[in-house]
This record gives C-alpha cells, structure tokens and sequence, in this order.
C-alpha cells in the first residue's frame, strides 16, 4: 500500500518538476535600456569651478525649452518697466 502510494506522489512530483522547468525557462525577462545620460558643466555663480550635470536627453530638452521661454520672457517686458 505504502509502495503504491509513493510511486504515485513520486509520478505526480516528476510532472509538475518537469512542467515547471518548461515553463520556466519558456520566458525570457525583459531587459529595458536606461536612457542615455548627456552630461554638461554648468557654472555656477560665486564658484570658480563648474559643476557637472548629468540628465536624461528629455530632461535636457525641457530645461533647454523653458530657459528660452524665461529668456523670451525677459526680453519682451525689457522696455516696458517704469511706463504706464
């Protein structure tokens, strides 16, 4: 009864061991790139050695995007402080 019994659990394990290890190595992970770092020296005011900046090429296009809006900005309210 005992040999019956651990043939059959014996059986049973081998299957679901060998359905696992097909299963398993079925799916390969995923491997994402991080994006690609650019990095910049920026100066920096009261310092006589630049800092280093290191940012994704979106991150740089945002920063680059709104330095020309805040530069755009400040040129076209130049002539206009003191008026009324």
């Amino acid at each position: 009864m005992f040999a019956a019994l651990f043939i059959s659990f014996s059986a049973a394990f081998a299957q679901t061991n060998e359905l696992s290890n097909k299963t398993s190595g079925a799916v390969a992970p995923i491997k994402v790139k991080p994006p690609k770092t650019i990095c910049r020296s920026e100066d920096t005011t009261g310092s006589m050695f630049p800092t280093r900046t290191c940012r994704s090429k979106e991150e740089w296009t945002a920063i680059d995007a709104a330095n020309a809006a805040n530069a755009e900005r400040l040129r076209n309210s130049r002539g206009t402080a003191g008026r009324n």
